[in-house]
């Protein structure tokens, strides 16, 4: 009977990830990132456009244009007509929607996926083979709307004046609280160049340069020496999305991390913290939902060790911190912390 069931197993795995699937999904990924890139899922949403407009439209050559639509197309993302126009498919519009992770997994950890084979031993560092800006355009688009729906309904019952998003990334939920909340004011600290240049351009384009301050900082280093200091001393509201795993990591300030953020936000009154968690091996093998799996693997390749709830749970706890609310969303093992201090 147990070897009856782990040939079952083993059968399932192969329908799952047999060469032929594989290969293609792997091709199917590297084509929705390139239509992502290309501004194509622009152009084409919910509208059929001609092959000479796109590529007009994009700045194709027209033979690579063609060869990228018709690989679309096999794949099921293009519909393409006899008078050579083009309209995403219903999968194609799936995709369009959930480019966050392609960008995420293609555009910004591509070049370390690639490279796996030759980072194993440890001696080569990960340095350099991950896009910090594409880190943060991905996460921030991956699931969006269900976080943006959730942050609207804690934010509309705190009072606030001030709020900080650390890890703030290209700043666009800094930029929709903002919007949402004309009277407030807010600051957005990212260790990332990349991520810093992104949120000014972004903040710029929305005219909110009066009401919002960038700090190209790392949270940690961050005292009552700094020059920014009085400003950060007044935010009543901090968030994090997607970056607190990174500081956990930190052997010697993992303890004290929400002392040293009251010291840096005194006034403080809520943390709102999303993030990825540790997703059980089991579950995993079983569903092999999107990201978890690849999210796990790259952070463990730079020696991130992703928590687990539970540690999490126990952590705000120690830190004298009342989890109001814990809600998942999004990506598997995906939550929203709600924590009052």
């Amino acid at each position: 009977m147990m070897g009856d069931k782990m040939n079952l197993v083993t059968e399932q795995t192969k329908l799952t990830h047999d060469p032929q699937t594989l290969f293609n999904h792997y091709l199917g990924a590297n084509v929705v990132y390139a239509f992502h890139q290309i501004g194509l899922f622009d152009i084409v949403s919910n509208r059929k456009v001609s092959i000479t407009e796109i590529a007009r439209k994009t700045g194709s050559e027209i033979g690579r244009l063609q060869a990228l639509l018709q690989a679309g197309e096999i794949l099921g993302y293009v519909n393409r007509y006899q008078d050579d126009f083009i309209q995403l498919s219903l999968l194609g519009e799936e995709m369009r929607k959930q480019i966050g992770y392609f960008i995420w997994s293609v555009g910004a950890y591509g070049d370390m996926l690639r490279r796996l084979g030759d980072l194993h031993t440890g001696e080569q560092g990960t340095s350099g083979l991950r896009d910090e800006g594409k880190v943060a355009l991905g996460s921030d688009l991956m699931n969006s709307d269900l976080l943006e729906n959730l942050l609207r309904e804690i934010l509309d019952s705190i009072p606030f004046q001030s709020i900080c998003d650390f890890g703030c990334g290209n700043g666009r939920k800094l930029i929709n609280m903002l919007k949402r909340y004309p009277e407030r004011r807010g600051i957005g600290i990212d260790i990332s160049t990349d991520a810093i240049v992104l949120a000014q351009q972004n903040i710029k384009q929305h005219g909110l340069s009066e009401r919002a301050r960038l700090l190209h900082a790392n949270i940690l280093d961050i005292n009552a020496s700094h020059k920014d200091i009085e400003l950060l001393s007044e935010v009543e509201v901090v968030t994090s999305f997607m970056m607190l795993h990174d500081l956990f990591n930190i052997p010697e300030i993992r303890e004290t991390l929400f002392d040293r953020l009251r010291n840096v936000f005194p006034k403080v009154k809520y943390f709102l913290i999303s993030d990825t968690l540790q997703t059980p091996i089991s579950y995993m093998k079983e569903k092999l939902p999107i990201f978890n799996v690849g999210f796990e693997l790259v952070h463990a390749f730079m020696d991130v060790n992703i928590p687990t709830k539970e540690e999490y749970d126990l952590a705000f706890q120690k830190a004298g911190l009342t989890i109001e609310q814990c809600i998942p969303f999004g990506p598997t093992s995906t939550y929203l912390y709600v924590l009052k201090t």
